[in-house]
């Protein structure tokens, strides 16, 4: 078996990778549709979303694929990096390079192969959108264009959906999201944003020791308490805000009031925020008051002013009041 070498950029690249802040976070619509697509347009059983850290390949998001990662040394996708085209392996199992690799004599049973580098806009090499077969096959040289059209769309969704400090949604996400719920069929648009703030807390930290920052932390703990929601996203300067379904069977009062204890006891060891609360409110969304995502989230970017005027007092030597003023002016929706 061949291991994949590095690439020359290889400590860029990776600094690269770890900028963007997505290893490890949570499946995601918005990129499991490139691997539903790709399945269905190159008639394969597996596609796959995989992106190259140091020891590893992990998946953001698999079709017919079963596993969140498996190690660096025995990828594919660590040889498809290496090189601008798509990567073909026609028959695995006659190419010297992988007829003994593991995912070839175990699962998956990779017998066919092709991988489009996703490619950041600073020219480092991501991982891939690769597809698998347990079959010899070849692609035309239409199809492998496709597939790498494709990879570039998965990159876009990256760079433009996705807030590189958190790993969350940004506010394009959140609009995107929200969108599609506003289209739904009437009796399914029932959703709200539910917001919240975690500025002061940060602002007044002088001794974090955590590994992650307050930001990425918080945004675990929404994660967690809200697995189910539509858009999770971080929408700058220490604000979030949750896209939720109406769903009767989640207790979204409950999930609050966790996600508030959770982190006044993990961000919050100054005694000046024991009564603090990181939630500032919900927005149901009202046909007869918003006519799009936009007004929503225009009314939560007053939501956010307001606390913010109210947290300017509440804390002594801290004033955000001018500053989210000028936000709430660049956002007039």
């Amino acid at each position: 078996m061949q291991e994949p070498g590095l690439p020359e950029d290889e400590a860029e690249r990776l600094a690269t990778l770890n900028s963007m802040n997505i290893l490890d976070t949570p499946r995601h619509d918005r990129f499991d549709r490139y691997t539903r697509i790709s399945t269905r347009i190159f008639d394969v059983p597996v596609a796959v979303i995989s992106l190259i850290d140091r020891y590893r390949q992990w998946f953001k998001s698999t079709s017919g694929l079963d596993v969140d990662e498996t190690p660096r040394n025995i990828s594919f996708c660590g040889h498809a990096i290496l090189g601008d085209d798509v990567f073909e392996v026609r028959n695995a199992r006659r190419d010297a390079r992988f007829r003994d690799n593991p995912l070839v004599m175990g699962q998956p049973h990779i017998v066919y192969y092709a991988g489009a580098p996703l490619e950041a806009p600073n020219g480092h090499k991501l991982g891939t959108l690769c597809l698998i077969d347990r079959v010899p096959r070849h692609l035309s040289d239409d199809e492998k264009t496709m597939l790498k059209h494709l990879a570039d769309m998965v990159v876009k969704e990256m760079v433009n959906h996705i807030d590189t400090e958190t790993g969350l949604d940004n506010r394009n996400a959140m609009v995107a999201a929200g969108t599609k719920c506003i289209e739904m069929d009437s009796k399914e648009r029932r959703f709200s944003l539910h917001l919240f703030d975690i500025t002061e807390v940060v602002q007044t930290q002088t001794n974090w020791e955590g590994t992650d920052s307050p930001g990425e932390t918080f945004a675990k703990l929404l994660h967690r308490h809200f697995p189910t929601a539509a858009s999770i996203a971080y929408l700058g300067r220490e604000d979030f805000c949750i896209l939720l379904k109406e769903d009767e069977s989640f207790d979204e009062a409950q999930a609050t009031s966790n996600v508030c204890t959770e982190a006044r006891e993990l961000i919050y060891p100054d005694a000046r925020f024991e009564n603090f609360s990181t939630h500032v409110g919900c927005i149901r969304y009202d046909p007869g008051k918003h006519a799009g995502i936009d007004d929503m989230l225009h009314a939560a970017d007053k939501l956010f002013f307001e606390r913010d005027a109210q947290s300017s007092k509440a804390v002594p030597g801290i004033d955000r009041t001018s500053e989210s003023l000028d936000r709430w002016r660049r956002n007039p929706h």
